[in-house]
C-alpha cells in the first residue's frame, strides 16, 4: 500500500480501545480548552458576521454554534466554531504541525458528533485521530511550506479535519482516501492574512472541509485516492521538491500520539505563540523591578529571526494587529503587568502610552540571515532604563508548553474566564465536569446544552 492508502486504513480502523490512557487524558485537557477559547471568541466581530451569515441560510439545524441558539448543517457550525476558536489566538500549538492542531478539530468531533448522535468515547476517538493526522503530516512536511508562506492551520488542518469526519461518518479505508483527496484541494490558508479576521478563518475553512470532504466521500464524490502519492502530491506542492519525508505521516502513527509526546502547549496569552517566551520575561521583569513605562530608555527582544515571519505587524493599531507584535507585547507588559483578554483590545492597542513605548521596542536575531526553524532557540529580553540600569530575562520554554504545563486546575479557571461573560456558573461547572468525564457520554447532547446561554 501507498502512503495514502496506509494513512486512510489506520484512520479507519483506530478505535477507543486502541488509545492510551495519557492519550484519552490530553485529547479532554484540549477539548476543554479549545471549547474554552471557543466561546470567548463569539463575541469578535468575526464570529458576529459569519453567525448572522449562517442564519441567513437556513439549514437543517442539526449542529450548534457554541454560545449561541444558533443551530445549522455540521459543515458550516464547523465553519463558524472553527473561526471563534481562532478568534483570539488564544488555542493550542504543537511542535510537529507547527500550528494549531485541536482548532480545525474540535469543530468538526462536535458538529458531527451532535448531528449524528456519536458517544463521547467516538468523539475523542475522532479528535485524537484528527490531531494525530496533523501531527504526522506535520511532521513529514518539515519547515518549508511555512517558508512557502502557507499557514499550517489552514492547509495542514484540513486533512486532520477530514480524518476526524471520516472516523464519525464511519468511512471505510477506501472512502477515507478519496476524502483525504478531496480536502487536500480544499486546503489553503497563506500567512499573508495574519493579523485580519482571515486568519481564524483559516481554521474555520480547514474545520468545514473536513466535514464536506468526508460527506461528499460518503455520497461517492470522487478525489485522487492517492494525493500524498506520486506526482503533484500534496507534500511536492506546498513544500517543494525534496523538502518532505512522506513516510514519516505512517511510520510512527499513534506511536507516541502527539498529544503525549511531544505534547500540546496552551497558551496563557491570547496572542501569537511565537513571542509567549519574550511575554513571560517582561512580565518577570515587571515584577522583579517595578518599573514604569516612562523609565524604559529601550527593550531589546533577542529572538530567532524566524519570528519575524510571523510577528509581521510592528506599529500595531488594531487588538487583531496586536497579537502579531512583539513591540506591541512588551510595551503592553510593561503597562499593565498582565496579557490577557483585554490587553488585545483595539482600546488598548491604540492606547497613546503603548503606542509610545512600541517605537523603543527593538530585535535582535542570533541567527540572522539564517534563522533556525527546526529548533526553538531562548528568548532573552533586555531593558535599558533612563537611570542607566540594565536588566534582563531568559525564557527558554514558555508557560503552557508540555514541559511546563497548566494544571488542571488551571486549565478550568482558563475555561471559566473564557466563558464568563456567556454562560452561568452553573453551565459552565456542568460542561468543565462533563468534559473530564467526555467518554462515558452517551451522546453530546447535555454537555451542547450547557455551552449556548
Amino acid at each position: 500500500m501507498n502512503i495514502t492508502e496506509r494513512l486512510a486504513h489506520v484512520i479507519a480502523e483506530t478505535t477507543y480501545d486502541d488509545l492510551p490512557a495519557e492519550a484519552i487524558e490530553q485529547g479532554k485537557r484540549a477539548l476543554l480548552d479549545t471549547i474554552g477559547v471557543t466561546l470567548a471568541g463569539y463575541g469578535e466581530e468575526s464570529a458576529q458576521i459569519l453567525t448572522a451569515w449562517v442564519a441567513e441560510h437556513e439549514a437543517k439545524p442539526v449542529a450548534t454554534v457554541l454560545g449561541s441558539a444558533t443551530g445549522t448543517s455540521p459543515a458550516l457550525a464547523a465553519l463558524v466554531n472553527g473561526t471563534m476558536g481562532h478568534a483570539l489566538d488564544f488555542d493550542d500549538v504543537t511542535f510537529h504541525m507547527r500550528g494549531h492542531p485541536s482548532v480545525p478539530i474540535a469543530p468538526v468531533v462536535l458538529a458531527l458528533g451532535e448531528a449524528t448522535g456519536a458517544s463521547g468515547a467516538e468523539v475523542l476517538t475522532a479528535f485524537l485521530v484528527g490531531v494525530e493526522v496533523e501531527a504526522k503530516v506535520g511532521k513529514a512536511m518539515t519547515a518549508a511550506h511555512i517558508r512557502h508562506g502557507w499557514h499550517p492551520t489552514a492547509i495542514i488542518g484540513s486533512l486532520g479535519a477530514a480524518a476526524a469526519a471520516a472516523k464519525l461518518l464511519h468511512l471505510n479505508g477506501a472512502q477515507t482516501q478519496v476524502a483525504l483527496g478531496i480536502a487536500a484541494s480544499k486546503a489553503a490558508g497563506l500567512r499573508k492574512n495574519f493579523g485580519t479576521m482571515t486568519k481564524p478563518l483559516h481554521a474555520g475553512e480547514a474545520a468545514r472541509s473536513g466535514v464536506e470532504a468526508a460527506q461528499w466521500a460518503q455520497r461517492s464524490f470522487t478525489a485522487d485516492a492517492n494525493v500524498l502519492d506520486g506526482r503533484f502530491n500534496y507534500f511536492q506542492v506546498f513544500a517543494g521538491d525534496h523538502e518532505f519525508d512522506a513516510e514519516a505521516v505512517v511510520q510512527d502513527f499513534g506511536a507516541p500520539y502527539e498529544v503525549v509526546s511531544p505534547g500540546i502547549g496552551v497558551k496563557p496569552y491570547p496572542a501569537c505563540r511565537q513571542m509567549h517566551r519574550s511575554i513571560d520575561a517582561m512580565l518577570e521583569l515587571v515584577q522583579t523591578h517595578g518599573f514604569t513605562a516612562e523609565e524604559v530608555k529601550e527593550i531589546v527582544c533577542e529572538t530567532s529571526e524566524r519570528a519575524l515571519s510571523f510577528l509581521v505587524h510592528h506599529r500595531p493599531q488594531t487588538g487583531l494587529e496586536g497579537k502579531f507584535s512583539m513591540e506591541y507585547a512588551m510595551a503592553a507588559s510593561v503597562l499593565h503587568g498582565k496579557m490577557g483578554l483585554t490587553q488585545f483590545s483595539d482600546a488598548s492597542v491604540r492606547d497613546p502610552r503603548a503606542q509610545d513605548l512600541v517605537q523603543r521596542v527593538r530585535y535582535e536575531h542570533p541567527d540572522a540571515g539564517q534563522p533556525e526553524w527546526d529548533m526553538t532557540l531562548p528568548d532573552i529580553v533586555r531593558v535599558e532604563l533612563r537611570d542607566g540600569r540594565q536588566i534582563s530575562q531568559r525564557v527558554d520554554i514558555p508557560k503552557g508548553d508540555p514541559m511546563l504545563p497548566l494544571s488542571w486546575d488551571e486549565l478550568v479557571a482558563k475555561f471559566h474566564d473564557c466563558a464568563l461573560s456567556l454562560l452561568p456558573e452553573e453551565k459552565r461547572t456542568a460542561a468543565v465536569q462533563q468534559i473530564a468525564d467526555l467518554e462515558t457520554l452517551v451522546n453530546l447532547k447535555p454537555l451542547m446544552a450547557n455551552l449556548i446561554p
